[in-house]
């Protein structure tokens, strides 16, 4: 049997023009900034495990801005992810609490996702990035 280089060239063509999940651009915009001061603290997680005091898998830090701010995270993979917020008025990065652990500084997460003696689940802050380009929008709580 003669061996042909048809075949193999045609699957390889059929490999680079099959459609591929490509990453994408992720932006979010936090709203009801009360303020100025410090910064806005953003951590973008992908394992549910790990939320939302574990290790992030994006994360990054902006000076607030009262009223909104948005921040664009570049080459995100197709998956599903959670974002928390905080708002860290004095930058010491840490969440700063009154008595019973109640926040005295501002948070959020995806979905807008409730706080109920404790954060949301990873469910709940939840979203699937897909395409090229994602938009969240969440409120800042005080």
């Amino acid at each position: 049997m003669k061996y042909s280089r048809t075949v193999p060239l045609a699957l390889a063509g059929l490999l680079l023009c099959s459609p591929v999940a490509s990453a994408a651009d992720l932006i979010v915009t936090v709203t009801d900034i009360r303020n100025d001061q410090g910064n806005i603290r953003l951590a973008v997680y992908n394992k549910a495990d790990e939320f939302p005091r574990g290790e992030r898998f994006r994360g990054t830090d902006v000076a607030a801005r009262k009223g909104s701010v948005q921040v664009e995270f570049k080459d995100i993979p197709p998956g599903i992810y959670a974002l928390a917020i905080h708002h860290d008025e004095n930058k010491d990065e840490e969440m700063n609490t009154y008595f019973l652990g109640i926040p005295k500084e501002g948070y959020g997460f995806a979905n807008d996702a409730r706080v109920i003696f404790g954060p949301p689940t990873f469910e709940a802050a939840s979203f699937s990035v897909k395409g090229d380009r994602t938009e969240i929008t969440l409120r800042a709580r005080y």
